[in-house]
This record gives C-alpha cells, structure tokens and sequence, in this order.
C-alpha cells in the first residue's frame, strides 16, 4: 500500500556529507559504557537532533556494566603473550591463574569434557563468546584461552540479557577468559599437538559494577498516535567508526529527512539511541523494553535496528535480519534500491534484540556485510545471523578492534544503506496497512513443528496421554486459514483510511501475539539468555529425551503441555483479531 511519490522519493534527500561529518564527530572518542567520553557523544547527538526538530529526552538507568582492563598469558618462564581479557570475564587474583594447558577445539561443552579440561586452562579456536564462557563455567574450567584472529577481537562473554535479576545472577560467568591472536595460538598448538606439556598462567582484570549509562531517546511526532522504534547504540569498543558511528549517523539523517517529511507522516518515529550493548550486554535497550513495556505493547508497530552500516567492501545486502512477518517487506525494499534479493535469514539472539516478548515486528541489526566470506569472519556471521548456515561475510576484520577508525568507511556504501533505512522507516510511517505478513510466520511454525515434534517421540514418561500437538496443529490450521481469507481482503483493499488502520491493527496485534511463542523461552515480560534462540524454542526438550532422567522426562512432559498450551492460545488470539479486521 505504498503511496506514489513517498519515502521512495524521499531516499533523494539523503545528504552522504552531513552523515559523513556526523559519523566523524561520534568516531573521535572511545565510548565505553557509562563513561565521559561516552557522554560527550550523546550531547552531540543530542544537538543534532533538536537542530533537525525532534524533541529529546536523556534517562540515565543504573545497571551492571563490566570494562575490560587487561589481560595476558605466560608460558612457564617465558614472557607473557600480549592479549586482551572481556567484558564480564572474571578478574584473576594478583598472582593469576596457573594450570595445565590443553586444547579443546571449538570450547563447547561436550569439547571441553573431551580434552579433560576441569580445573585446567582450556586453549579454543574462535572468538570469546557467551556460550563458550557458559560451557566453561559449567565444566569448572580453571581459565579460558580463545585464539580471536589477527588482530583480536573485543567481545562481551556474559550470557546474561541487561542486567541480571536474582533469577540470572547465577548466569554470570565464573571463570576468566583472554584471548590472544591466530599466530600466538597456532605456536601453542602446535607445541601442544607435539607432545609437550605446557604451564601457564593468566592474568585478567575487569572494571565490574552497576553505574549509570545514558540513554538518548527523539521523538518525531509521536504524542497521541502509533510509532515506529528506530534503535541503534552509542557505546563502542575503541572509536568505533563503522560499529556503531555510521549507525548513529543512518539514524540521524534517517530523523533529518522525516522531519522534512514530517506533515505526510500517519505514525510517528521514536529514535533510541542505546548504551550499555557493548559492555552490559544490551542493558540500555532492555531497561527501556521493561520501564516502557505497555506503551510498547499498546503503541509501537515496528523495531527497526541499526548496526554498522557502510563499511568498505560491504557490498552484499542479502543477508540482512528480518523475522518471517517482515522478510518480504525488506526483501521488496532492498531489491528495488540494490536490485540484491534477500534471503530469508532469522534473528539471531544478539543486537538490541530486547523487545520480543512485547511482540514488536522486527527488521535488521545488521544490513550490509563484506562481499568476501572467509573462515575468519565465520563467528561473526554466527553471531550475527544465530545459525551454523549464516553467510559468513561478516563485518570485516577490524570489526571490535582498534582498527575499526574512518578509514573503513565508504561513503558510497553509507548513503546506499542510509536510503534503505529512510524508505524502510518511511514506509513503516505513512503506509496506511503495515506491510507485514502474518502468513510468514505462520507458515514458519508450521515447518518448525514438523521438526520440533519427533524430537519428542522417545519420550515414555511425563504424559498421561498425548501433549496436544494434534490440538495444536489444528489451531495452527484455522489461523492460517483466517491469515488466508485476510490477506485476500488486504490484496484487494480499496476502502478508506479507517478502514485501512483497522486491517493494519489486525496485523501488528497478530505479529504481538505470535512472536513470544515464536522466538521467547521465558514469555512476554522476561529476556531469554543471549546463547541462541531456535524458532518455538520452548516447545523443545531442553536435551535429548534418550539422555534424560526418569525424573526430567516427567518434568518435560509437564513443561510441554503447559508450552503447548501457551502456543495454542497466542495462534487463536491470532485468528480471533485477523478475523476481526475483516
């Protein structure tokens, strides 16, 4: 239902100069979470927007933010490894941690079981992440050592969602972790690989504890009327310039040219700009989803997300974030401006991914990524994309190093992405039906269930009778049909505004009522662990069934039904509203 000369027309207006100075004036300082440097780029921020016309507020919530501050690996008397350690890994005593190094190949749990690696110093390939970090702490690790490439790379291993609660306090990780680059591990494995028994010690010290953090929120026209979230953060590692400068400067031009457009807008536009997603573990976006959930829930139609736009070499737009109800909306979009076609890549469980219990539609965190795969930005595509099969183009290789300065940025390639963004959120704002698709994610949780069901069939205990999947695929059945006779009214809709506003409240409360099921654990209220997020994720064995107790196998029957039971309901309130938008 897009409008002629509208958001289409309005990517002309785009100003690749005044996004160039702007990502210039954010990249000359190093924002870490909660500190000054980090503040004097919000008050920048914060004049632009006022200047472009947009009303701004500035909360400072209090969370639980962690600073690395040094890290280092020494070989029995030899001179320590240069190296750096990660937010929320532990700090070593003065003296360190000393132990047996042995290798344990990607660091996941059943890897680190295999090498012996309780109460030892564990060597991994790939980049430090939460689930490496989780699958220490579980196996009594003495000390993580990741090989991150060359030059290494910054990370945030805590795979607790913003700040903890006493529930996910116990999440934290429990051991210390460095890393150090592919030259200084491949010595060690080989040295390890020929025999020889090797000693080290680690050393780690991390700036740990709750303290304020900004949080920069612009209002375009929204009082009184629905609104589109546009959120991307500040804080960095090191200056910064592509993740996250050329980000706050898409969102920035984004805001000046709405503005300019401000009287053919039917929604209005809430910019977010977040801190604490680098160093807290997306503590700003989720302190927001949780102070401000019912206005949310009750006014906001889309999250659109930004993440290091622009870089040189990323020239390949087909691996962008989209949920199924919003992957053909995006797929139109970026075909039209790049003649690129999208492929369909579900969210990962990463970004300031914090409001799918609220249900919002969701649309990017990264956009563009480098043409060129190889096998060192293959755990970035992971992160990135949440799945084994993610492109591995990655971010490129300065991405959370000190390399990541203006030198990396192409203008060309930041104008071409800022212009998807202003048609994106353009369209979001002045489409009169949202141009979602419930029929995506519809047909996404039918597929899933065919794979999610058999992984239950070895289960012998747990049920007095059958769990409810045939209930379940029967309320799946009369959803799609009633998405079906929907969309067939919605294809051919010529009625009037109101009429239009109705079909898209239809829509948007549908996405809210499937979403939760479709990609939560812990429902509408909580934030799941940042360690994955697998389509209908609680509808799952928490392991394999040939691998449970007799007593977990009677818990996960129980847990199941109740699962079922909550996806049942979000499939009929789905039905129930697109048949009441007709």
């Amino acid at each position: 239902m897009m409008a002629e000369n509208g958001p289409a027309r309005w990517i002309d207006d785009v100003q690749i100069d005044e996004a160039m100075t702007n990502t210039a004036e954010i990249a000359q300082w190093i924002r870490l979470s909660g500190t000054e440097d980090e503040r004097k780029s919000f008050d920048f921020i914060d004049s632009k927007l006022k200047e472009y016309g947009l009303k701004t507020w500035l909360h400072e919530p209090t969370c639980l933010v962690s600073l690395p501050v040094s890290g280092s690996l020494a070989v029995g008397g030899e001179a320590p490894l240069a190296g750096i350690t990660h937010a929320f890994s532990t700090s070593t005593p003065l003296a360190g941690v000393a132990g047996q190094l042995v290798y344990a190949g990607g660091g996941s749990e059943a890897e680190l079981l295999a090498a012996g690696a309780t109460g030892k110093i564990a060597l991994t390939d790939g980049l430090a992440t939460p689930n490496k970090a989780h699958a220490a702490s579980n196996v009594d690790v003495a000390a993580v050592v990741s090989i991150s490439g060359e030059p290494v790379h910054e990370m945030i291993v805590s795979p607790v969602w913003g700040s903890p609660t006493p529930a996910t306090l116990g999440l934290l990780p429990t051991v210390p972790l460095v890393s150090i680059n592919t030259e200084q591990g491949d010595a060690l494995k080989s040295r390890l690989s020929s025999g020889e028994k090797l000693r080290v010690r680690v050393h780690t010290e991390v700036d740990t504890g709750w303290r304020p953090i900004p949080l920069l929120v612009a209002d375009l026209d929204t009082e009184d009327r629905e609104y589109v979230l546009f959120s991307g953060h500040v804080d960095s590692w090191h200056y910064g310039a592509m993740d996250n400068a050329t980000a706050n400067a898409t969102m920035m031009e984004t805001a000046r040219v709405l503005a300019g457009h401000r009287s053919e807008l039917r929604r209005g536009v809430r910019f977010a700009f977040w801190s604490g997603h680098s160093h807290a573990r997306y503590a700003g976006s989720t302190w927001f989803a949780d102070k401000y959930w019912f206005d949310l829930r009750d006014e906001c139609v889309a999250h659109v997300n930004v993440d290091s736009t622009g870089a040189i070499g990323a020239t390949d737009l087909t691996g962008a974030n989209t949920m199924a109800e919003t992957y053909s909306f995006a797929r139109e979009v970026i075909q039209r401006q790049t003649g690129q076609e999208l492929q369909y890549r579900r969210f990962g469980r990463a970004g300031d991914q914090s409001f799918w219990g609220i249900g919002l539609p969701a649309l990017f965190m990264s956009l563009s990524q480098q043409g060129v795969a190889d096998a060192a930005s293959a755990d970035q595509a992971f992160l990135l994309g949440g799945s084994a099969s993610a492109r591995a183009g990655g971010l490129g290789w300065w991405w959370h190093t000190t390399e990541d300065t203006l030198d990396k940025i192409e203008p060309a390639h930041l104008e071409r992405d800022i212009k998807v963004y202003v048609e994106v959120v353009g369209r979001l704002t002045t489409d009169i039906v949202l141009p979602f698709d419930v029929r995506g994610v519809l047909t996404e949780i039918e597929n899933q269930l065919a794979e999610i069901e058999p992984l239950w069939s070895s289960l012998t205990m747990g049920l007095d009778d059958a769990p409810g999947f045939d209930a379940l695929r029967a309320d799946l059945t009369i959803a799609s049909a009633a998405a079906t006779s929907f969309y067939q009214s919605v294809d051919g809709w010529t009625g009037d505004e109101g009429e239009g506003q109705l079909l898209s409240s239809a829509i948007v409360g549908a996405c809210k009522a499937l979403m939760p099921v479709n990609y939560t654990i812990s429902g509408e209220f909580g934030h799941d662990p940042a360690l994955g997020a697998p389509p209908l994720p609680a509808l799952r064995p928490f392991k394999p069934v040939v691998a449970m107790t007799d007593d977990e196998q009677w818990a996960s029957g129980h847990q199941l039904r109740r699962e079922i039971n909550r996806a049942r309901a979000s499939l009929r309130e789905a039905a129930r509203l697109l048949r009441g938008g007709l």
